[in-house]
């Protein structure tokens, strides 16, 4: 509505002032042709009827043709009424322009106009008149118009506000605060969602979109929870047959250890079996009798702590985690490894410099990882050609680290399997922690020892990885998360 007014009170101005110039030309057209008679005079203010027409501070000016060049008539370049009635004089043209600047309507605008006449006789010029009125009366007169329109306005304005207030209200407002408090109090059992009234027009067509929606989520929901129920379903299975696959391979690796560990189970019950042919002997001392008992007892006792370590390694467990010493655990197996026949020409060297080794895990599934690798060592070393045969099992502290991959923020120990063998071909080394991925012969292995493992390191939030040395052989980095204390 301001806009609309500044407009209007634009328009009528410039309306008013274009109608105030038209008065003016026809009173100055008026003076000059009065003028016309009266003798030659060259003065800003001559008396007569010019009083009459012209408003006071108007400013009249009537010049007549002399037989004189017109470019020697006298007067002030710098005083435009002057300038203006002789550029008139010269040229026999009527002009009309607006001179200064002054404060209008809103913006500035110009002071004064000036309206020029030339007066013709026999198709020649013989005078010219000149009129310089003021417009600072107009722009006044709608300054207080102005004024008055502005109250209007804000009248208007102060109405038109309550007006519309009451009017989004009552359509729009109301409406969205009954759809508010109705989905804050939604139920899922509820059968009628939102409910608007007739009169609240477009909000009843939202309320019909939103029931509509709402019995869409109701329907998605019900095949979500089937989804979710039968997703729940297939994890189990996929718990059960990946425990199932982590089971063989444990049987797998326990075999290939059982062939091995067969023959030092034959030695020590043939030396027993001859100490008791031995003791069959009527001739022997009481001290001889003694000692072939406790040889005897000593070589069973190796047979029995062969056979439960076997039974330690293919015995399934709870799957509880408990606390494990790392340390602990390599020493048992490089333990196992003496009596492997296979090994007997391997050095195993430990550092085991890890000042903190306990580990949260299950330890049969924790002693599958680092026996499939060292079985995988054992292999290496084997096939290859060197005759100083060694296997290195190195354990130090590591703080998780973002330069580490895979590894998050926190204390973990490194623990480092290398060997010197022949190492692993650059093609293969992305591969290694594939399922199924073996380069043995068949029945030598069933290429899901390294996969299984890679598996149980991932699940306790570790990480492991493979490389080749510089020197000669292969490494293998398991690094794993410390037990915290509370553990």
């Amino acid at each position: 509505m301001l806009f609309i007014d500044v407009l209007v009170l634009f328009i009528f101005l410039e309306r008013t002032i274009s109608r105030s110039i038209e008065q003016k030309r026809s009173s100055l057209i008026i003076a000059c042709e009065n003028k016309r008679m009266v003798p030659y005079t060259h003065n800003n203010s001559s008396p007569g009827i010019e009083n009459i027409l012209f408003d006071k501070g108007d400013r009249f000016l009537f010049v007549k043709a002399s037989g004189a060049d017109l470019n020697d008539y006298p007067y002030d370049p710098a005083n435009t009424l002057d300038a203006a009635v002789y550029q008139t004089l010269k040229t026999g043209l009527a002009t009309t322009q607006k001179t200064g600047v002054t404060i209008g309507l809103l913006f500035l605008q110009h002071e004064s106009v000036i309206i020029t006449y030339p007066v013709q006789a026999e198709g020649k010029t013989v005078a010219a008149g000149g009129l310089k009125s003021s417009l600072a009366s107009i722009y006044q007169d709608f300054r207080r118009i102005q004024k008055i329109a502005f109250i209007f306005v804000f009248i208007n304005s102060f109405f038109f506000a309550l007006f519309g207030n009451r009017q989004l209200t009552r359509i729009y407002f109301r409406p969205l605060k009954r759809l508010a408090k109705r989905a804050e109090t939604y139920q899922d059992e509820d059968t009628l969602f939102f409910s608007v009234r007739k009169e609240d027009n477009e909000f009843s067509v939202l309320s019909s979109s939103l029931n509509k929606m709402l019995h869409r989520i109701s329907d998605d929901k019900l095949v979500l929870k089937e989804t979710i129920g039968s997703l729940k379903a297939a994890n189990l299975e996929l718990k059960k047959a990946q425990n199932d696959v982590i089971r063989a391979e444990k049987l797998a690796t326990v075999g290939r250890l059982t062939s091995g560990i067969a023959h030092e189970i034959g030695n020590p019950i043939g030396i027993v079996l001859g100490y008791l042919d031995l003791l069959k002997q009527a001739d022997l001392t009481s001290a001889e009798r003694n000692d072939f008992i406790v040889r005897s007892e000593k070589e069973i006792t190796r047979i029995n702590n062969i056979i439960r370590q076997l039974l330690d390694m293919s015995r399934s467990s709870a799957g509880e985690s408990k606390p494990v010493s790392i340390h602990q655990l390599l020493q048992d197996l490089i333990l196992v490894f003496n009596y492997q026949p296979a090994a007997n020409a391997i050095v195993f060297e430990s550092n085991l410099d890890a000042t903190d080794d306990l580990v949260f895990a299950d330890p049969d599934r924790l002693r599958q990882v680092f026996l499939n690798i060292l079985l995988n060592a054992v292999d290496a070393v084997n096939s290859g050609l060197s005759s100083n045969s060694r296997v290195k099992i190195i354990t130090e502290p590591t703080i998780g680290d973002s330069d580490l991959p895979g590894v998050p923020e926190g204390n973990f120990i490194t623990v480092t399997i290398q060997d010197n063998g022949p190492g692993i071909p650059p093609e293969n080394l992305p591969h290694v922690f594939d399922p199924f991925f073996t380069t043995k012969p068949p029945g030598k292995g069933t290429g899901l020892g390294l996969s299984v493992s890679f598996m149980i390191v991932e699940k306790l939030g570790g990480h492991i990885t493979v490389s080749n040395r510089e020197e000669m052989g292969a490494s293998f980095e398991v690094i794993l998360p410390l037990a915290k204390p509370c553990e």
